[in-house]
């Protein structure tokens, strides 16, 4: 276990944090949130972890991420969980029915919500307030805010 000089973030501030940067997606279209995400993910963050005072740091090194172990944590991870029913989505889509086609885009949107949910919920297994793409990615995110006595 890598020790820390910062304590783990809480379920609740991380779920703050989340509420922030779905927040700021919708607010800016999603366009202004990409923006400062690029610009932030080398620091270990996304918009609403740096307003929150939060970054994501490796568990091998305990030094905050990298951007492209930021994009791959971001983007990547979560979007192979939708990777299991998408044969079945194109296999479907190559189908000339429309109705077809619209069940192919469901059940794809449907895996990713799945495994957006899994993800989500994992956090609240065994204590340890890692999501899935943490266990995956290696990565735990912590509190810098100033703690409180």
């Amino acid at each position: 276990m890598t020790a820390y000089s910062f304590s783990k973030a809480t379920v609740q501030h991380r779920l703050g944090g989340w509420a922030v940067d779905l927040a700021l997606n919708f607010v800016t279209f999603g366009i202004g949130w990409f923006i400062w995400s690029m610009v932030v993910w080398g620091q270990g963050q996304t918009p609403g972890k740096q307003l929150l005072k939060m970054r994501v740091n490796d568990k091998t090194t305990g030094k905050p991420v990298k951007w492209g172990h930021m994009a791959i944590r971001q983007f990547l991870l979560p979007m192979s969980f939708s990777i299991v029913v998408l044969p079945i989505a194109i296999v479907l889509t190559l189908v000339p029915v429309m109705e077809i086609q619209f069940v192919a885009i469901a059940i794809l949107y449907l895996g990713f919500f799945v495994g957006a949910l899994i993800d989500a919920l994992w956090i609240f297994r065994g204590g340890k307030i890692n999501r899935l793409v943490d266990v995956f990615a290696k990565t735990d995110v912590l509190n810098e805010s100033p703690q409180q006595a």
